[in-house]
């Protein structure tokens, strides 16, 4: 395991002045996941920026993780349908 793609929980919960109870919620419901490696737990640096934005969620709007859910889920549906719009469009430009 390359553990200089991992970030240990501790660490991120000082940096980020967040409470380690916060993480394990997060991980109980289903937001984010952790690893286990050597009796310590870390989180994989490519989940940042969706942590980083469950965060800002959480603190600055005072969102459940419920609603932070939904929200995760209607921005990622968000980002497919721009996806495929992008698509639909270089194709229809192939016909002009």
């Amino acid at each position: 395991m390359d553990t200089q793609e991992l970030i240990i929980i501790e660490v991120f919960c000082q940096e980020y002045q967040i409470e380690k109870h916060l993480v394990d919620d997060l991980e109980a419901f289903g937001l984010l996941q952790t690893i286990q490696h050597n009796q310590a737990t870390y989180i994989h640096k490519n989940q940042l920026v969706n942590i980083e934005k469950i965060i800002r969620l959480h603190n600055d709007l005072n969102i459940n993780k419920e609603g932070i859910a939904v929200i995760l889920d209607l921005l990622e549906k968000v980002n497919q349908l721009q996806t495929e719009v992008k698509h639909l469009n270089d194709r229809l430009g192939l016909y002009e």
